[in-house]
């Protein structure tokens, strides 16, 4: 499909749609209106079922790399894969995407490189540069086509998205909390098997419908959700930029593009089940590169 006039569009999705179908009867004047409403009762339904049973993480795929060593543009890949968001959706990357670090990290402010400098063990003190790859869902319009011209107007040429295309975006964005506190990452909030009673009490306490777990951009933030992004965003992996430390403060550091970048994959949350069978040998590559 052509993403000639793609734009974004709002899922109805992230407004809580009422949970009511359409009572077809005979006669009946149907507009475009009810036939959107029927589409959204059932992806609602849908979505709040792997919700529910599924929790939000990876699924498939989505292995983050880090560049090659000799890669001038220190290009960051996403191979393909799917993941569900907090509202249920599946969002899928049908093939590797990549982030140009050092045309990245040459767009952020000094005040932002600065504050996301951070110490940890495998990378010396202060030279580096901490980041977290999101994955997010966009629905996009496409493909115009003539229709009535809606609102206040009187056109006799407009056009509407005949199309609309569920895609994946990626974000890296910098964390920025500094001080000597861990930085958060996603929490596993479900007990173990083998307690019964912390399972029950976690079934009990899991709805989190309603305005006092939502906020005007979404559901509520969890631990690794940085403020001003997209709250149902899906974490991915953690990156460590290797830099040069500012010589004097508030001066910017440089990216070090002679050292490694590490990428740690183990911290995202993934929706996985015991005894779950691929159908081939499995892939013995580590999650987290050293």
């Amino acid at each position: 499909m052509s993403d000639a006039y793609a734009e974004d569009v709002v899922d109805p999705l992230e407004q809580e749609p009422a949970a009511e179908r359409l009572n077809y009867a005979i006669g009946q004047m149907l507009d475009a209106t009810d036939l959107r409403d029927e589409q959204t009762y059932h992806r609602a339904r849908l979505a709040r079922l792997a919700k529910y049973l599924l929790g939000h993480g990876t699924l498939a795929g989505l292995r983050v790399t880090a560049p090659d060593a000799d890669d001038p543009e220190a290009h960051l890949t996403v191979e393909p894969g799917v993941a569900l968001d907090r509202y249920g959706r599946l969002v899928e990357i049908p093939a590797p995407q990549c982030i140009r670090l050092a045309r990245w990290f040459d767009d952020r402010g000094d005040a932002e490189l600065n504050a996301a400098s951070h110490s940890e063990p495998r990378v010396p003190k202060d030279e580096m540069v901490v980041a977290d790859l999101f994955l997010s869902a966009h629905s996009c319009g496409a493909a115009k086509t003539p229709a009535f011209a809606t609102g206040p107007f009187d056109a006799l040429d407009a056009v509407v998205s005949s199309r609309l295309a569920e895609r994946g975006s990626l974000e890296l964005v910098l964390r920025q909390e500094g001080g000597p506190a861990p930085i958060p990452e996603p929490a596993n909030q479900w007990p173990g098997s083998g307690n019964a009673e912390k399972q029950l009490k976690a079934v009990l306490g899991s709805w989190d419908e309603g305005t006092e777990n939502r906020t005007a951009d979404g559901p509520n933030p969890l631990a690794e959700h940085v403020s001003g992004h997209d709250p149902a965003a899906i974490f991915l992996a953690r990156i460590f930029l290797p830099i040069k430390p500012p010589s004097a403060p508030e001066t910017r550091p440089r990216l070090q593009m002679s050292k490694r970048v590490v990428v740690d994959n183990s911290k995202r949350p993934f929706i996985f089940f015991p005894g779950k069978w691929f159908g081939r040998e499995i892939d013995e590559r580590p999650l987290s590169q050293p």
